[in-house]
């Protein structure tokens, strides 16, 4: 791999900002805006077509009232990520779709814990099929 290509860090960071930017309720024209660049170079930080400078991270971080390293994998094993990385990367994938987002909008509404433990079961049953 060369040295400036995206690695599986990269792809996670840049999962994580296209969560927080949606979480806020930010369009990508709004970061871009505000960060002053265009929001194709967004799309591309997010897509994580486009590797994130340490400076730009931290602008990202500020607006998005993060801290940087709320922005990274909690577990990493080797320069390229772990195996709990990657599957964090898949869970957030998932999440980013409209299905998973859905879904997790859904979830958040249930207020009862017993009716979580409910639905979380039944999902495990079923993905056990």
């Amino acid at each position: 791999m060369s040295p400036k290509a995206a690695n599986s860090i990269d792809a996670y960071v840049a999962a994580r900002l296209r969560t927080c930017r949606k979480q806020l309720g930010l369009s990508q024209a709004e970061i871009a805006k505000q960060l002053g660049v265009t929001f194709q170079q967004i799309q591309k930080y997010e897509a994580g077509l486009n590797r994130i400078g340490a400076g730009r991270l931290f602008q990202f971080a500020s607006l998005y009232g993060v801290a940087i390293q709320d922005l990274f994998p909690k577990t990493v094993g080797t320069a390229d990520g772990s195996e709990q990385c990657k599957k964090q990367d898949k869970i957030t994938a998932f999440s980013l779709t409209p299905e998973g987002w859905s879904l997790c909008e859904g979830f958040q509404r249930i207020k009862s814990a017993q009716q979580r433990r409910i639905v979380v079961n039944l999902i495990q049953q079923m993905g056990e099929q």
